[in-house]
């Protein structure tokens, strides 16, 4: 009988992160739901094809000769799920406690879900670092909570705009209605391209706030290194749609967590969008 639930995992060296990773689902999934898990080997060159296959044969382990990045391996992972539902998991994201049953909740009691995000803090600090992404007035994405000390919204499953693809969950079909990530990107904003390609469909995006993982975020070699391009093709794809759309209905939002910016970037804070969202929260500046 094929699993209810198929986990991807995509690991670039980090075999520490990896080990954690693994060992952290295996703490808590027990019988709660039938499972399986795939991992992807993507051109690892620290021992990580090793320990892999160390594994036991429960793992579904593909090896990769060369790094080909988020969206491809895990499109291909996905091809070979068998899973109704799909869970996208980074390998420096550690899930604890009672993590997976309020994010299926919400696929189960919710209509026209896109994906189910959860809330997410920083490996090793108190600090927050995800409780959903929102859209600034320029278009860009940035995580609600992100330097928050404190976990807002507890107890809800609320919508947003988009979620972070570091820990998220959907269902396969619709995964591939919408045809998976867009391999154009390379390891940035596939996430935010997709949700963004369901919103249109017609479906929304949830945080289960009842559900907190840690992540160490960025671990993997070469992470960032096309940030700038993944965000310009973006733009080009979404950018006039998003600051129609998802911008003006997350104005407040946006404003309300760019105001904790200074608090952990303070050399990344631009002036004149920082007083920007200051006159949006003390309604200076009306909401459009």
């Amino acid at each position: 009988m094929d699993p209810k639930l198929s986990i991807l995992i995509s690991a670039r060296d980090q075999i520490k992160l990896t080990k954690k990773c693994i060992e952290c689902l295996e703490q808590t999934l027990g019988n709660t739901i039938s499972h399986e898990v795939l991992i992807v080997n993507d051109g690892s060159v620290d021992g990580t094809a090793k320990y892999l296959d160390s594994l036991s044969s429960f793992y579904r382990v593909f090896h990769r000769a060369s790094s080909q990045g988020f969206a491809k391996n895990n499109n291909w992972m996905a091809r070979e799920a068998r899973g109704e539902y799909l869970l996208f998991l980074n390998n420096d994201a550690f899930v604890g406690g009672d993590w997976l049953n309020p994010m299926l909740n919400v696929l189960k009691e919710k209509s026209k879900v896109g994906f189910v995000g959860n809330v997410q803090k920083l490996y090793g600090t108190k600090r927050f670092d995800h409780m959903g992404v929102v859209f600034s007035p320029l278009g860009n994405p940035r995580h609600y909570g992100q330097g928050f000390f404190h976990r807002s919204f507890k107890g809800e499953v609320r919508k947003w705009s988009a979620v972070t693809a570091a820990c998220c969950m959907i269902k396969r079909e619709l995964f591939w209605e919408q045809g998976g990530f867009d391999e154009k990107f390379l390891n940035g904003c596939e996430d935010v391209d997709l949700c963004i390609r369901l919103n249109r469909a017609g479906y929304s995006h949830y945080i289960a706030h009842d559900s907190v993982i840690d992540h160490v975020k960025g671990a993997t070699t070469g992470r960032k290194d096309r940030n700038e391009e993944n965000f310009e093709l973006l733009m080009k794809k979404w950018g006039n749609e998003i600051r129609k759309h998802e911008s003006i209905q997350d104005r407040f939002l946006h404003a309300r967590t760019y105001l904790f910016r200074p608090l952990f970037k303070p050399f990344g804070t631009n002036l004149v969008k920082y007083l920007d969202a200051f006159l949006i929260i003390t309604r200076i500046r009306k909401l459009a």
